[in-house]
């Protein structure tokens, strides 16, 4: 037996709200699987140790399959169910789906028992897997403490993973409250989960491989791809699920890459993406992918009465007005918006107004509320996307009469108006001053900060990482300090150009990565590479193909101690300047 505990002050309630999350979220510690479900749950008296034995047993009749297999693990659960409100343990069986759809799903049982704050797993899967321990384990609330109880080898990685990770994420959540989970309190929630898993597994081998593959653009293709495909998937749940499921009619405002146009038209839809700015990746789309390159400023020009749906992915400052399109353009017309960046109607930065909840929840709050001002009865839903940005609105059902549209149309000025002021003609402009996008993306990664500017910064930096350092023995990276510690080493006016360059002093350090390191928001002069260590260099998994001796060695020509390699080991020129 193992026992493990983690020190800390935990209710019995807590305890048992957070075995709840585990049971519903395992895939929040287990990153081998999508999900978890618990697809039965009963009561029964107080178990004697053996009980499960005839459960467990039946992995030796291979002859029997899944659906055999667990009819009779639930006959066994029934086997005395109890209603007596007195000692009593619950048990669930739960079902575990992997995130590789050839892989077998798994099951566990879970054993809770309230009167000894115990909750015990066994895995029940018909064969042996590795998307669950294959032992018995158990969590109990001992004396305020989480404690762990394991039957396995110490050394095990599934024993490491249960100590290393389940133990104190249990623990984590015992001392903090998501706002996300008070917003939104599970994933696909609009959707049948089951069908998006499948259908999302066949459109990642229909277009992401290929897409990844093929990838036209600088981004990273391994999120972006897969991130639109799981958006493209649960639209098309979305929509399949609908009272209508036919093809529909969609306008994608602020389409970026395109992709998500590309997928939806190719799955059958007739749909538009516009944007300010026209990629790479376009012109790789077939003809029948319709994208346009245009400004989109929210008027009587930009309503789309043939539309079925408005989708806005991370539409910007678009965002707050897709319900109000939505609305003005047809009684029908539907939306779906992800929020990202937080605007206001006159395209302004949203700023927070309540300190006690994040920008980004308290934004999501703000964009229901004019889903609702639009007459809309807004539903919230979470992806399951790479990204912190992943809640989205979904607007299908109105809370007016068809008679009230106009009103409702004319009402919502009256929103705007708190924000800017109502613009005098709605053709060209709904509000006054509105700042759409600029066509021209401007570098904005600190590259462009005046070379001046830019010496003045790392000298500081460097000189405060040296000062008072033995400079008689062995050569010295200097002192290791949080980048906090160096703020106050740069005049204001330089970090005023480094803030408005988006990311500011710590982006500056890591452009100049050839001196620096930084790790944890620890900064400290990086030991110079060499040649060799350049240009055998990879970054997931492909050789990077550096080029070496184009620059002057900033070490050779400013340490105090100079370079510590020499002229033929260093990546760098080793000359004055």
């Amino acid at each position: 037996m193992n026992y493990i505990s983690i020190p800390s002050e935990i209710s019995t309630d807590t305890f048992w709200q957070n075995i709840n999350i585990l049971l519903t979220k395992f895939n929040v510690v287990n990153k081998r699987l999508w999900g978890s479900n618990i697809i039965h749950k009963c009561t029964c008296k107080p178990l004697r140790r053996d009980w499960l034995a005839p459960m467990i047993d039946l992995r030796k009749y291979s002859n029997k399959d899944l659906q055999q297999y667990l009819s009779i693990i639930l006959d066994l659960l029934d086997l005395g169910s109890t209603n007596e409100s007195e000692s009593f343990v619950e048990l669930l069986l739960l079902e575990l789906t992997p995130k590789r759809f050839t892989e077998l799903k798994a099951y566990q049982l879970a054993c809770l028992d309230k009167s000894n704050v115990t909750t015990t797993f066994y895995n029940v899967s018909l064969e042996l897997t590795n998307l669950c321990p294959n032992f018995t384990y158990s969590f109990a609330l001992t004396n305020g403490k989480i404690v762990m109880c394991s039957v396995s080898d110490s050394n095990s990685k599934p024993q490491k993973w249960l100590e290393k990770v389940v133990l104190p994420q249990l623990s984590k959540w015992c001392n903090e409250i998501k706002p996300s989970f008070q917003i939104c309190k599970e994933s696909l929630s609009l959707i049948p989960k089951e069908k998006y898993y499948i259908k999302y597994n066949e459109m990642k081998l229909k277009y992401g491989k290929y897409m990844v593959e093929n990838w036209a653009e600088g981004t990273d293709p391994s999120k972006y791809v897969y991130e639109d495909v799981a958006i493209a998937t649960y639209l098309l749940m979305l929509w399949e699920d609908s009272q209508m499921p036919e093809p529909k009619k969609f306008i994608d405002l602020g389409c970026g890459n395109g992709l998500l146009v590309y997928i939806l038209t190719k799955e059958g839809h007739d749909g538009i993406g516009i944007d300010v700015r026209k990629r790479k990746i376009w012109d790789t789309y077939s003809n029948d992918v319709k994208l346009e390159e245009k400004t989109i400023i929210p008027s009587n020009n930009y309503l789309f009465p043939d539309a079925d749906w408005l989708i806005g992915n991370h539409s910007d400052e678009l965002t707050p007005w897709i319900p109000v399109m939505a609305l003005r353009s047809s009684y029908k017309c539907n939306f779906f918006v992800l929020p990202c960046c937080a605007y206001n109607f006159d395209g302004s930065k949203y700023r927070r107004k309540d300190s006690s909840k994040s920008q980004y929840i308290e934004y999501i709050e703000y964009i229901k509320m004019v889903c609702e001002r639009c007459g809309f009865e807004p539903k919230i839903d979470r992806l399951k996307i790479p990204s912190t940005k992943r809640i989205c609105l979904v607007g299908q059902t109105k809370s007016y009469l068809p008679e009230k549209h106009s009103f409702v149309c004319d009402d919502i000025n009256s929103l705007i108006n708190e924000t800017g002021p109502v613009a005098q003609n709605n053709e060209t402009s709904w509000i006054a001053n509105f700042k759409p996008r600029e066509a021209t993306e401007r570098v904005r990664n600190c590259t462009q900060i005046s070379q001046t500017v830019t010496q003045s910064v790392i000298d500081s930096i460097s000189y405060y990482l040296l000062e008072g350092c033995d400079f008689n023995s062995n050569w010295s990276a200097g002192k290791v300090v949080h980048i906090n510690e160096l703020v106050s080493l740069i005049s204001e006016e330089n970090l005023k150009t480094m803030k408005s360059e988006c990311g500011g002093l710590q982006t500056l350090i890591k452009n100049n990565h050839h001196i620096f390191k930084v790790y944890k928001g620890m900064v400290q002069l990086r030991y110079p590479r060499t040649e060799a260590e350049v240009l055998n260099m990879n970054y997931n998994n492909k050789k990077i193909k550096n080029k070496v001796k184009i620059k002057p060695c900033w070490f050779y020509n400013k340490h105090p101690q100079g370079c510590p390699l020499t002229d033929e080991t260093c990546s760098y020129l080793h000359k004055n300047n």
